[in-house]
């Protein structure tokens, strides 16, 4: 594969196999919809010249504001046709949320500075008010508007012209703008084909958002790049009814799949043995799981259960990827998941990787999540900024082509991470021959009277409690200037309303943490369902939860009541701005 950009990859493609399939978006409200490469092309072409006749410049950046679709597919790719770099941007999840997704709509408009949006009917109102107040001049259109009505001469694009600026999903501080350039994307997409071994024979299924990395870079680029025949599923179909995505997997004989080690835990849990009757899951060769804390008990559950459908053991492939490095960092070595066990006290208190016995009591397990991506490096660095020794845990930095260029219009963070060509990833891990094990995120580790302490290893303590809600605690800590140190905090979402003020469970809890990690939590709090609040990728805010803690904002309220009341407020001054604001231009209506 030697195309520069992407575009030029999907040109060829349709060149070459205009008729192969090359994505088919499952819904079950709207059934099941297929292009193949040459349908695309010729789609996002039809894109591309309208766009150009709303007056899109090359570099200028769209929203593209869609849920799962062909549409969404045709505008990301007629947005980099045309010239423009595309800001992939969540639409409404709910209209509870609605306040909350408009304020990040505004952050992003902060930062992207776009020229327009791509929107669906159903959020054109609600994206035209908040992008009329950034400007009267940003146009907002729907698909339907931008249908083929004659093709445009492609946009050639460099390799250092920008393509995306893809946000970070804020899992410890505010979403910024990753600024990566059409050699940057192209560099991680031909590096994920050749380390996955992917061709015109793999057929790939995700239902992963694809506004982030994981899903955006994953399954809406490479495939195109590989050839790969790339089935793509609602999120919410996902989370609703599980089952539906290893059935889907199963009907269409995937070779290839994503997903966070949470999904892999949901599909043990909540999938009973009757609904994996039939499963035919032999063909799988690459189960990946990456942009969580890969865990051991995890993934040798999922083995098991579904190991009668055919599921190979050697297919499950932790990872590790951030959207400052475009998405993937490293791939752990073919031949299944691998764990490092390590004694604990020297771990919290030395901060040393040092070998344990395979699942020893009090042991913590680590995924192996390879060598770097190929044309990468990667180094470990003390406090001081020097390498680390082997097995000694340290920051990890990263060098290579699919680094980003920094973030969008924010040099001051850009300068923080990007030093001497190096990106300061701001999560730990170490060493062990060659191979690296991420621990966690600097800015998430809890220091309790000299010992490191791991959020996930304090959360994964409750996954056994039936009163609690799986994989719906978060741990943290906060400083307590009477002890010099900080206290150990967890918060978890009890199953009925009635629990939270169970004093029995929360004791429990703190015993169940206690007898895993050696140390009790200080606090322990209980909240209703659907309270902790998750990034738009999913991802619990860990961070979020923390602030609002130490601001002494009351966490038993639920989410969904907060952002109601929020969100009545936000509707008024919608309604407002659009009597001030001239829509009518801004819509094109005039």
């Amino acid at each position: 594969m030697t195309h520069s950009t992407i575009t030029d990859a999907l040109l060829e493609q349709a060149r070459r196999r205009p008729d192969r399939p090359a994505f088919t978006v499952v819904d079950g409200e709207r059934g099941r919809a297929g292009v193949t490469y040459g349908e695309l092309c010729a789609g996002s072409l039809g894109v591309a010249a309208r766009l150009g006749e709303r007056g899109l410049r090359r570099g200028e950046r769209v929203l593209v504001c869609l849920p799962t679709s062909l549409d969404l597919l045709r505008a990301i790719y007629g947005v980099l046709l045309g010239g423009g770099a595309c800001v992939p941007v969540y639409p409404p999840l709910s209209p509870h949320l609605l306040d909350r997704w408009k304020e990040q709509l505004r952050a992003t408009l902060r930062v992207a500075q776009p020229c327009g949006a791509i929107v669906a009917p159903a959020h054109r109102l609600h994206v035209a008010a908040v992008l009329a107040e950034h400007g009267e001049d940003l146009f907002v259109v729907t698909p339907a508007e931008l249908a083929d009505r004659g093709r445009a001469a492609p946009v050639p694009a460099q390799a250092g012209d920008l393509a995306l600026v893809q946000f970070t999903s804020g899992t410890t501080s505010r979403p910024r703008g990753v600024a990566i350039s059409h050699g940057a994307l192209m560099a991680n997409v031909r590096a994920l084909v050749a380390a996955l071994d992917l061709c015109e024979a793999d057929v790939s299924v995700s239902w992963l958002p694809p506004y982030h990395d994981m899903g955006l870079v994953g399954h809406v680029f490479t495939p195109v790049a590989g050839g790969v025949h790339q089935y793509l599923m609602p999120p919410i179909r996902f989370l609703m009814r599980p089952a539906r995505w290893l059935g889907l997997v199963s009907e269409v004989g995937a070779t290839q799949t994503t997903a966070p080690n949470s999904a892999y835990s949901i599909c043990v849990r909540r999938v009973p043995p009757e609904a994996r009757a039939g499963l035919q899951l032999q063909g799988l060769r690459w189960a990946l799981n990456g942009a969580e804390v890969v865990q051991a008990e995890t993934m040798r559950a999922f083995a098991d259960a579904y190991a009668a459908g055919g599921l190979r053991a050697e297919a499950l492939r932790p990872v590790y990827g951030l959207a400052e490095a475009t998405l993937a960092a490293t791939l752990g070595p073919p031949g299944g998941a691998r764990f490092d066990w390590v004694e604990r006290r020297q771990f919290s208190t030395f901060a040393r990787a040092e070998p344990a016995r395979p699942g020893a009591a009090g042991a913590l397990g680590f995924a192996c999540v390879g060598e770097p991506i190929a044309g990468h490096e990667l180094v470990i660095v003390g406090p001081d900024g020097k390498p680390c020794a082997e097995r000694q845990v340290g920051e990890i930095r990263l060098r290579g082509p699919s680094v980003m260029e920094g973030y969008f219009n924010d040099p001051q963070a850009t300068r923080q991470v990007l030093r001497d060509g190096w990106l300061c990833t701001g999560d730990l891990g170490y060493l062990a021959a060659g191979m690296l094990h991420v621990t966690g995120r600097s800015k998430e580790l809890i220091i309790k009277a000299g010992r490191n302490l791991l959020p996930a290893d304090l959360e994964a303590a409750c996954q056994d409690e039936p009163r609690l809600r799986p994989g719906r605690a978060v741990a943290f800590g906060v400083p307590n200037p009477r002890t010099g140190t900080e206290d150990v905090v967890l918060v978890a979402e009890v199953r009925e309303r009635a629990w939270v003020a169970d004093g029995l469970l929360r004791q429990r809890i703190a015993a169940a943490v206690a007898q895993r990690t050696t140390v009790r939590p200080d606090r322990v709090e209980l909240v209703e369902p659907g309270t902790l609040p998750k990034t738009t990728s999913g991802k619990l805010q860990r961070a979020g939860v923390r602030d609002a803690y130490a601001r002494g904002v009351p966490l038993g309220r639920s989410r969904r009541a907060l952002a109601l009341a929020g969100g009545l407020a936000e509707g008024a001054r919608s309604l407002a701005l659009l009597a001030r604001m001239r829509v009518r231009r801004l819509l094109g209506w005039e």
